[in-house]
C-alpha cells in the first residue's frame, strides 16, 4: 500500500507530535524510527517551534482533569451514596457493625487503636423528636460501620486512632500505710520491684522520702505492656512529686499548686473544750494546735477552760480551685474567759528579725521565761501540798502536781536549761530534772523515755520535747509528776507569775500600732448570735492582697 506526498507528510507531523509529549512527561525514552536527514532535520525544527509555543493540547486537557479531581476529592469531597435497598430501616443502619475476623483492629504495646481521621456517619440521617415535638436530624456515629457511609473531618475529636494515656492504661492507686517505706507502698499497690526502683531513683533528686507519711496517696498509669508511664506522688493538695517516662528513661520533678490565701475571721463559744468547740471547721487538730502555741504561756487549756468562753480569730485559709487545704498564720487571737481576756497579734518586724512573734495590744511579748504546763493538754489529777499518798496510805507532802496525760504524750521544757539529772530515780521511776536561769529548777517523774539527745549535761530549749509520758516507779497510771524549785525551796509550778520576753521595741511601736490596727478591729466585728452559741461562727473570708 502506498501513501501519497500529502499523507505521507501528515504522518510523519503526527509522529512528532507523539514525540514531544513523551518527551515533555516522560523524558526521551521514545526512539523514532530511522529517517532520512532531511526529515530528521524538519522533526528537529518542529520540535523546537512546539517548545516555544508551550504545552500541547495534552497537557492542558491533563492539567484540567487533575483540578476536577482535586476539586471533587480534596475540596467538595465525595458524595453520600444511595443504599442499594432503599427501605433499609435507619436503626439498623446505625447500629454497630461487628467486625469480620479478618477486620482486625489495629494493636500495638499501648493497646488496641480504635478511631479514625473523623467521626463515621450512618449513611442517611435518622430523625429524632424532642419532648417539645420539635424535630431534629441527627448523625449517629458508628465504630466499624458499612463501607457506604463517609468521614466528617469537621467533627472529629482527634489524630487518627489515637486516645488519651488514661483511656488505654490502667490506673493504679495506693497509699502509705504506718511503718511503710515508699518501695514497701508501691510493690503492696501492684507495681513490680524493678519499676519501684525507676520510680524511687526518678524522684530521689527532688524528694526526700524520710518525709512521706501514713495517709499520702499515691497514683500510677500502666501502659498494657506492664510498662509505668507516669507516677504522681502526692504530697498533699499543694505540692505533689511527678514521674513521667521519656522514650526507655523515667525522668521526676516537683510541681506546687497555686493556692488562694483569704483572710477568714472565725468566733465560737467554748461548750465542754476547745476541741469539741471547733468541731464545725477542717483540719481542727492543728488550728487547736496553733491557739494552745499562742497562750501556751498565760492559759491551760484544760484547766482554765469553762462553758460561755469565747474564742475569736482572724486566720488564713489556703484553698486550690476553691477547696480548703490548710490553715496559715493566725494573724489575730482573742481568748475571753473567766481567767480574763487575752489577745494575741502576729507581727513581724522588717528591720529586726528578733522582733518577731506575737506581742498584745500594748506591744508586750506572749512568750514567757516559764510556760504555764509542760504538757499541751492535761489533767490535774493530784495537787500541790499535804494529801494521802495513793500508794502508801498516809498524809504526805506532794512537791509538785501530778498531770494525768495518755501514755507517750510528748512533754516539753518549760523554759530553757541544763539537764542536771536523767536516768532512774528509785520511786520516781525515769527522771529528768532540768537548771533554769534565776535560780530555778523542774522535776519530772515516771517518764516513760526520755527523747534522744537529752542526756546529763545537755542544753534544751523551751517547748523542746525532752520526753514521753509514762508510769515508771511507784506510780498508779501514766501521768508526770511536774516539780519546780526556787532557789532549793519547792513551790507551786501553777501558781507562778513570770516576766515576758523582750517587747516590740519603742522605735517601731508606730509601725506595730499601724499593722494591729486592722486586726483588732476584725475581732472586735466578730459577733455570736443565738444560733451560733454551739458552732463555730465562720465569717466570709476576704483575698488576701499582695
Amino acid at each position: 500500500m502506498y501513501l501519497d506526498r500529502s499523507s505521507s507528510r501528515t504522518l510523519t507531523l503526527a509522529k512528532s507530535y507523539l514525540v514531544v509529549f513523551l518527551d515533555f512527561f516522560f523524558g526521551s525514552c521514545y526512539a523514532p524510527s530511522p529517517m532520512s536527514v532531511q526529515n530528521r532535520k524538519k522533526h528537529l525544527l518542529d520540535q523546537q517551534n512546539t517548545k516555544k509555543k508551550g504545552p500541547g493540547l495534552w497537557a492542558v486537557l491533563l492539567a484540567a482533569l487533575l483540578g476536577l479531581n482535586i476539586y471533587l476529592f480534596g475540596i467538595r469531597g465525595l458524595p453520600e451514596m444511595e443504599s442499594s435497598a432503599g427501605s433499609v430501616d435507619s436503626n439498623a443502619q446505625a447500629s454497630t457493625r461487628v467486625h469480620s475476623p479478618k477486620e482486625k483492629p489495629f494493636e500495638s504495646s499501648m493497646g488496641e487503636m480504635l478511631g479514625v481521621a473523623g467521626v463515621r456517619e450512618a449513611s442517611s440521617p435518622s430523625t429524632q423528636v424532642d419532648t417539645q415535638g420539635k424535630k431534629s436530624t441527627i448523625f449517629t456515629p458508628l465504630v466499624w460501620a458499612a463501607p457506604s457511609d463517609k468521614f466528617d473531618l469537621q467533627r472529629a475529636k482527634g489524630i487518627a486512632g489515637q486516645r488519651s494515656i488514661e483511656q488505654w492504661c490502667h490506673r493504679i492507686e495506693g497509699a502509705v500505710e504506718p511503718g511503710d517505706t515508699i518501695a514497701r507502698a508501691l510493690t503492696r499497690s501492684g507495681i513490680d520491684a524493678k519499676q519501684a526502683f525507676g520510680i524511687i531513683e526518678a524522684l530521689k533528686p527532688v524528694f526526700n522520702f524520710r518525709l512521706c507519711r501514713a495517709g499520702e496517696r499515691f497514683e500510677a498509669l500502666q501502659a498494657p505492656d506492664g510498662k509505668i508511664q507516669r507516677f504522681a506522688y502526692h504530697k498533699n493538695a499543694e505540692v505533689s512529686y511527678l514521674v513521667e517516662r521519656h522514650g526507655k528513661s523515667l525522668v521526676g520533678k516537683r510541681k506546687k499548686f497555686d493556692a488562694k490565701v483569704d483572710i477568714l475571721p472565725v468566733g465560737v463559744k467554748i461548750h465542754g473544750s476547745l476541741w469539741t468547740s471547733l468541731n464545725k471547721l477542717p483540719k481542727r487538730a492543728d488550728l487547736v494546735a496553733r491557739i494552745v502555741d499562742i497562750f501556751a504561756w498565760d492559759i491551760d487549756f484544760y484547766m482554765d477552760t469553762h462553758p460561755g468562753d469565747s474564742m475569736r480569730l482572724v486566720i488564713e485559709r489556703y484553698s486550690v480551685d476553691g477547696k480548703f487545704t490548710r490553715w496559715g498564720r493566725i494573724l489575730a487571737a482573742e481568748y475571753s474567759g473567766d481567767i480574763g481576756t487575752h489577745r494575741a497579734f502576729w507581727y513581724q518586724s522588717k528591720t529586726n528579725e528578733a522582733t518577731t512573734g506575737y506581742f498584745d495590744e500594748t506591744g508586750g511579748s506572749l512568750r514567757k521565761a516559764f510556760l504555764k504546763s509542760p504538757l499541751k493538754f492535761a489533767r490535774i489529777s493530784s495537787r500541790f501540798g499535804m494529801r494521802v499518798h495513793p500508794t502508801l496510805g498516809f498524809t504526805k507532802m506532794h512537791n509538785g502536781v501530778d498531770l494525768a496525760a495518755p501514755l507517750g504524750t510528748p512533754i516539753w521544757a518549760p523554759a530553757d536549761g541544763t539537764v542536771t539529772v536523767a536516768g532512774r530515780r528509785g520511786a520516781s521511776g525515769i527522771m529528768l530534772k532540768l537548771r533554769h536561769a534565776n535560780g530555778y529548777e523542774t522535776v519530772f517523774c515516771h517518764l516513760s523515755r526520755i527523747s534522744k539527745g537529752v542526756r546529763l549535761g545537755t542544753r534544751v530549749h523551751q517547748k523542746q520535747v525532752i520526753g514521753k509520758v509514762g508510769s515508771t516507779g511507784r506510780s498508779t497510771g501514766p501521768h508526770l509528776h511536774y516539780g519546780m524549785k526556787l532557789r532549793g525551796r519547792y513551790i507551786n509550778p501553777m501558781n507562778q507569775k513570770f516576766p515576758p520576753a523582750k517587747p516590740v521595741p519603742k522605735s517601731e511601736m508606730k509601725s506595730y500600732k499601724d499593722a494591729i490596727a486592722p486586726l483588732s478591729k476584725q475581732l472586735d466585728e466578730i459577733n455570736f448570735s443565738s444560733e451560733q452559741d454551739r458552732t463555730a461562727s465562720v465569717g466570709a473570708g476576704l483575698t488576701k492582697s499582695g
